[in-house]
């Protein structure tokens, strides 16, 4: 049969996309885990970041391993694409498994190590299972079939971050995160957060008195230290009490006090067996996570999922022997696209948990952040879903119509997702605004991928510098969550223009695309070193914390993204190439 006319292998396509569902929900699931280990680590900004390094340069180590393997044998040819993809999942869930010796030793590193492992599996995962999708079926429904697994890996990313919270901190408390009280005044907001912090220390406290597997010695320093800042704090509540109505100043005084016992709490070494108690419950959902990865293992070694044609694979060979990057703008200037795009789209999430932590924002604990990290990566399904909507043949009526119903389905997804995990999320109404932005935003753009590129660049760029001067904090973090909408398109943007033109050489210019996925692993760095400035520089610059000024990064970033949109089709048109449709997916 031509391949042309052959119909989608929907039987053995359903069952690759679960592995597409896996990539997003352990990605999104690091954003939990760096808070977690922050604190119990007593890690700074920047080395908490060394979770999402750890992650994504596993992706760059792995595809330069599998390029410099494919040198001298063609692994996918050799092996076939079920058993290298079966290695990439046997191999993730080792890295799973790891994180059982890594809690009980309560080791960062072994931690760290652990999701190196999981992220190289995934890398392997991650070259195999896009060209297979592509090919199970005809090559003009490829990017189709690509876009909805790219739907798949979002609905991943949200859920993830909700599960792993329900059981790193159980059912959530409505009342608890319910947004501030508009009724309260500025300084009853700060005595409700100072007796937060009392009640967290307390709780610590509580437990260091029943630990009987550290040293005696060890656990009463530990409690001496922490029933000193409780004391501070009480000293505080007391001076709130009897001021009730403190003036700008007062208020102003008693938040910087607060600011100061919280650094100092995080500065508290625990015992290392109390450690190890709060970090046992990663163990479960990492197991599971790995017995998941076996299972998918076995049922695609036992599937009958197909190779695709060997004969497809040697056209390339020719064009590959003179092939370099540099007699192509629009591939080198799209590695760094690719580089920049994953490390803004990573950065943003990763170090907001440290932005909402801060007094500016509301001071909201680990236990609290679930809910903003599933409205990041569920915006990035927001829009996925609103692209997917180009993939199937309806009228211009019925398009239009479902791009503004499907967004809104998809919002209400994340809503009741987090409803239903016992968290108040009834703040969260007010980003349908975001949302109606974003549909008006892909209407401009349309299908091409260079303008959509530029466009969704320049709104990032106008995103986070509205997040940086608006002067409402509780609105502030949703200028920086939409990051995630807009940021939500452009890995197939970047994607069809950095390949555009290259014909035979596609495959081998893929492959250096998927290696630039390592930004995802070092720009969060960068912004994690700027924000560690409030340790040694508290007053903050420009009258924002140094944590908030890091989001000078993103717009950076977003203004490169806008500038590859904007040049690479001028670019192409001097090559005698135009771009045609681009369809949403995701890495």
């Amino acid at each position: 049969m031509d391949s042309k006319t052959q119909q989608t292998k929907w039987s053995q396509f359903l069952s690759l996309i679960v592995v597409f569902f896996f990539w997003g929900f352990v990605a999104a699931s690091n954003d939990i885990l760096i808070p977690v280990f922050k604190k119990w680590f007593v890690l700074s900004q920047v080395q908490s970041q060394l979770v999402a390094w750890a992650f994504y340069v596993a992706y760059f180590v792995g595809s330069v391993i599998f390029f410099i393997i494919s040198l001298k044998s063609d692994i996918l040819q050799k092996f076939g694409y079920k058993k290298t993809l079966a290695v990439g999942l046997v191999l993730s869930a080792l890295g799973a498994f790891l994180f059982v010796p890594a809690a009980s030793a309560a080791s960062f590193w072994f931690f760290l190590a652990a999701l190196f492992i999981v992220g190289l599996g995934f890398s392997v995962q991650q070259i195999v299972a896009n060209p297979l999708a592509i090919k199970m079926g005809s090559p003009q429904t490829g990017a189709h079939r690509l876009t909805l697994a790219g739907g798949i890996n979002s609905l991943g990313t949200t859920i993830g971050p909700i599960l792993l919270g329900i059981v790193l901190f159980g059912m959530g408390n409505k009342e608890d995160s319910a947004p501030k009280d508009v009724n309260l005044t500025k300084i009853e907001i700060v005595q409700k957060e100072y007796q937060t912090h009392k009640d967290e220390l307390a709780k610590n406290v509580l437990e260091l008195r029943q630990d009987n597997q550290d040293d005696p010695a060890k656990v009463n320093e530990v409690i001496a230290i922490v029933e000193k800042n409780i004391a501070d704090l009480d000293t505080q509540i007391s001076s709130i009490n009897q001021n009730p109505g403190a003036n700008e100043n007062q208020v102003e005084a008693y938040t910087t006090a607060l600011g100061e016992i919280k650094q100092r709490s995080t500065n508290i070494s625990y015992p290392i067996g109390f450690v190890k108690d709060h970090l046992k419950e990663v163990k479960m959902p990492f197991i599971v996570l790995g017995i998941a990865f076996i299972l998918v293992a076995i049922f695609m070694l036992f599937s009958k999922i197909e190779d695709p044609a060997k004969e497809e694979e040697a056209e390339i060979e020719e064009g590959s022997a003179k092939f370099s990057i540099f007699k192509y703008p629009q591939l080198y200037l799209g590695m760094l696209a690719i580089f920049i795009y994953v490390g803004v789209e990573v950065s943003i999430i990763s170090n907001l948990p440290a932005l909402l932590h801060t007094k500016e924002f509301g001071g909201v604990l680990e236990h609290n952040i679930a809910p903003f990290v599933s409205l990041y990566w569920g915006s990035l399904m927001i829009g996925r879903w609103n692209g997917s909507i180009n993939v199937f043949n309806m009228s211009k009526t019925t398009n239009m119509l479902m791009k503004f119903i499907v967004p809104f389905v998809a919002f209400a997804i994340i809503i009741f997702a987090n409803e239903l995990s016992g968290k108040d999320v009834s703040s969260f109404y007010i980003y349908a605004f975001w949302i109606l932005a974003f549909i008006i935003m892909s209407f401009i753009g349309g299908k091409a991928a260079g303008k959509t590129l530029m466009i969704f660049g320049l709104a990032g760029v106008v995103m986070m510098i509205l997040g940086l001067v608006y002067p409402d904090k509780e609105i502030a973090k949703y200028f920086f969550i939409s990051g995630g909408l807009f940021c939500s398109i452009m890995w197939p943007s970047i994607f069809d223009l950095a390949i555009a033109g290259l014909g035979k050489n596609t495959g081998k210019a893929s492959s250096f695309l998927v290696m630039m996925i390592l930004g995802g692993g070092i720009i969060p760095l960068i912004q994690g070193w700027i924000c560690d400035f409030d340790k040694t520089s508290p007053e903050g610059v420009m009258g924002i914390t140094w944590t908030h000024f890091s989001y000078v990064i993103p717009i950076v970033c977003f203004v490169y993204l806008a500038f590859y949109g904007f040049v690479t089709p001028r670019i192409l048109k001097k090559q005698g190439i135009t771009m045609g449709e681009t369809t949403a997916g995701g890495h």
